[in-house]
């Protein structure tokens, strides 16, 4: 006996939509889990200190991290929204805001760690010595040369800013420090200016994660 069920003819689409509601809910939830991820580990990279070993492991987490957001972003849009009604570019402007949240945390977080790293070197350096330069070019935005010192008859040298493209064997006095003179020698304070960075940062990545979530509410949901 044939029943009503069995003359009804199966529909792939019926049974596709499920699945592709459920990888797009996994899409989103990777794409903010990763989001999450980035600006928690470029905070830890931001405090725990320029080179150290933490800081190193946050920032590869943090770079893990964002290819995995970024994969799944892109996964969400091509996927489409829920809502027929809505536009891919939608979609993708969640995702641009995700990669805006990513980019100012990281320039928050290497500007206030170098900065604390300059101006430790700074603080430390006390001893007056004269460097000879050379290599010094004119990179457009400013002059660069490699200054080379002697310690105790050890050769060190470091590359930094310079007042003009000097010839090579141009002397001038710079700061090292004397516990560690292979340290880079310091020539200016220039490292202030990473506070511009800092402000971009802080102010750039909460104001991302509004225009994310202003974003959403429009978008779907689970």
């Amino acid at each position: 006996m044939t029943t009503i069920q069995d003359q009804r003819p199966h529909s792939p689409g019926r049974r596709s939509r499920p699945r592709a509601e459920a990888v797009r809910v996994a899409a989103r939830a990777a794409m903010h889990t990763g989001t999450g991820v980035v600006v928690v580990a470029l905070a830890v990279a931001a405090f725990a200190g320029r080179g150290t070993p933490v800081a190193h492991g946050a920032w590869t987490t943090a770079a893990g991290a964002g290819a995995v957001g970024v994969l799944a972003g892109l996964l969400r849009t091509a996927l489409g929204s829920c809502r027929p009604a809505r536009r891919h570019g939608d979609l993708f402007g969640s995702l641009l805001c995700a990669v805006l949240i990513w980019v100012f945390a990281a320039t928050f977080a290497f500007s206030w760690s170098y900065f604390w790293y300059a101006r430790a070197l700074d603080r430390h350096a006390t001893l007056k010595v004269t460097a000879t330069l050379s290599h010094c070019v004119d990179g457009g935005d400013g002059n660069l040369c490699t200054y080379h010192w002697l310690v105790d008859g050890r050769a060190y040298s470091s590359r930094d800013a310079a007042a003009q493209a000097w010839p090579d064997g141009h002397r001038v006095t710079v700061r090292i420090d004397p516990a560690h003179p292979g340290h880079p020698a310091q020539v200016t304070r220039g490292y202030w200016a990473l506070w511009i960075g800092v402000a971009v940062g802080a102010v750039g990545t909460p104001a991302a994660a509004l225009a994310g979530w202003a974003n959403e509410p429009d978008l779907d949901r689970w």
